[in-house]
């Protein structure tokens, strides 16, 4: 292709090398914005979420969809003291610890496993740290409420948890069923947030203020969506510089090319 006294003639391999590369930049740029718009999405969820009024988890009738939407929801029972959990390898201030996942027994007679919070590890792996209850709000039918999550199994392997020994016992990730088998009934496949951290990483919101919550950790999107529209715009900026360069070195000088011979 010839514009004026430039000539425009890539080479066939170099056409093919450019639109693949060029169409992997978009793809990954356009994934991005994807992502973006996931996060966009979690945060209008939660928003809407915090502002409704909260429903009795009884009443919901599908629990996946009410998660997805981090339906707040509202739970009556007792409290398991006994049997407790340590959600493992939860971060904090670059701190690698702990979330405590306590059991409710509903009046409705499943379980319901509630988040109070991070706490620090021990001193070595085998010394875990303690996560009891307060007296006072064993003696006492509780009313809570908080955000329905269905938290991913993430990179975890191996076994969910121990089927036996002492209490309270590591969580690696949830399996629900595994999780009744240990408990020794029915168990809701949720988890109640009853705290949940801002997208700034500072500010919490508790549901329902009770003296056992512990530190609130749990955010329904680790990040917001400025990471991802910032790798958008790299990708993109990166298929642009491709193609002015892909320009520029199949462009030949006519003029020029005439002189020199």
């Amino acid at each position: 292709m010839r514009i004026g006294n430039r000539q425009f003639s890539p080479k066939l391999w170099a056409v093919a090398l450019y639109l693949a590369v060029l169409s992997c930049m978009l793809m990954l740029g356009q994934w991005q914005l994807e992502r973006a718009a996931l996060k966009v999405s979690f945060q209008d969820a939660v928003l809407t979420a915090r502002d409704a009024a909260a429903v009795p988890i009884g009443q919901l009738s599908d629990l996946d969809s009410a998660a997805a939407m981090y339906q707040r929801a509202s739970i009556e029972g007792r409290y398991d003291s006994q049997r407790q959990f340590l959600w493992d390898n939860r971060t904090h201030a670059s701190v690698a610890g702990f979330e405590v996942i306590t059991p409710v027994l509903s009046n409705d007679g499943y379980w319901v496993l509630i988040n109070r919070g991070w706490v620090e590890p021990g001193a070595t792996r085998a010394q875990l740290p303690e996560v009891g209850l307060p007296e006072n709000v064993l003696l006492e039918e509780l009313f809570i409420e908080g955000l329905l999550s269905q938290p991913s199994k993430g990179f975890a392997s191996g076994d969910a948890i121990e089927t036996s020994g002492d209490w309270p016992r590591i969580l690696q990730f949830f399996d629900y069923e595994l999780l009744s088998n240990v408990l020794g009934g029915p168990v809701l496949p949720v988890v109640v947030q009853v705290q949940s951290v801002d997208v700034n990483g500072t500010d919490s919101k508790v549901y329902t203020q009770r003296p056992e919550w512990l530190q609130a950790n749990w955010q329904p999107a680790a990040s917001g969506p400025a990471k991802h529209y910032s790798y958008a715009f790299q990708w993109f900026a990166m298929a642009f510089a491709l193609t002015i360069i892909f320009l520029v070195v199949n462009t030949r000088n006519l003029s020029k090319a005439t002189t020199d011979t």
